[in-house]
């Protein structure tokens, strides 16, 4: 099965340490993934889903012990990092404890059930491991709009669509949307704690929205610890989330593995 994106496909690419790629991910994703990782000590780091390998081997060659895996390991393109094909919604291929590191970056939106793919990045990381997991920012300021005005954030796709459009790529589907709240539940529910929020870059036509922004703050204010117990309003509505760009960067601490 080969991965087909149809005009973006192969036309885009990226440049990472003198190896060209496909690029499949906002160009700003992986760039702040690394800088997110810079002071951290360096150690084995499993990238899943993995998709062409510009981030493992970005991350190789800034002195990680990379390994890869991916549903479509014919996609990966660095034959000295080790890739074993590996399905996000079923139980993965590695021991428990193995890994120091774990990238989940532009994969929650595709599983199934995050809540069960969690949990074995909880099993396959060592205790105290760090996962670091990008989404597309479903709580931003303008998302939030789109959902109020459409009822759904992202348009949904018809099963014919899937049949014509998605054939042989369904896992390219975001059939999972969630907001930073419902993310963090399933992170904590798996064991994470979690540590830092970033974002890819602002989003600059969202700027408009800062009298909105600053109303819902105040009333965040106002609901206090209440609030802040009941729905995370203090970390849900902070800037960073509520006006932050097209993606959401986590990075959390595995602190217990789940039950």
């Amino acid at each position: 099965m080969a991965r087909d994106f149809g005009a973006k496909g192969e036309e885009d690419v990226v440049d990472v340490y003198g190896r060209i790629f496909p690029s499949y991910s906002r160009s700003e994703i992986h760039p702040a993934i690394s800088i997110i990782l810079k002071d951290m000590p360096r150690g084995s780091l499993l990238d899943f889903p993995a998709g062409s390998g510009s981030l493992a081997w970005r991350l190789q060659s800034e002195g990680f012990e990379v390994t890869a895996a991916d549903v479509v390991p014919e996609a990966f393109k660095n034959p000295e990092i080790e890739i074993v094909r590996g399905d996000l919604n079923g139980i993965f291929p590695f021991e428990s404890n193995r890994f120091d590191y774990a990238c989940f970056v532009e994969g929650p939106e595709h599983v199934e059930n995050v809540f069960q793919c969690l949990r074995e990045f909880a099993r396959i990381l060592k205790p105290g491991g760090t996962l670091v997991v990008s989404l597309p920012n479903y709580s931003n300021l303008q998302n939030r709009i789109k959902q109020f005005l459409n009822g759904v954030i992202e348009p949904v796709v018809s099963y014919e669509s899937l049949k014509s459009d998605y054939i042989g790529n369904e896992f390219m589907i975001h059939i999972n949307r969630l907001p930073y709240p419902m993310m963090r539940m399933a992170l904590e529910f798996a064991g994470f704690k979690v540590e830092s929020v970033h974002q890819d870059r602002p989003k600059k036509k969202q700027r408009l929205l800062w009298p909105l922004a600053w109303a819902i703050q105040m009333l965040t204010a106002l609901r206090g610890e209440k609030g802040q117990k009941k729905y995370w309003m203090k970390d849900n509505n902070a800037t960073e989330v509520l006006m932050g760009g097209n993606t959401l960067i986590l990075v959390a601490r595995l602190k217990h593995k789940a039950a």
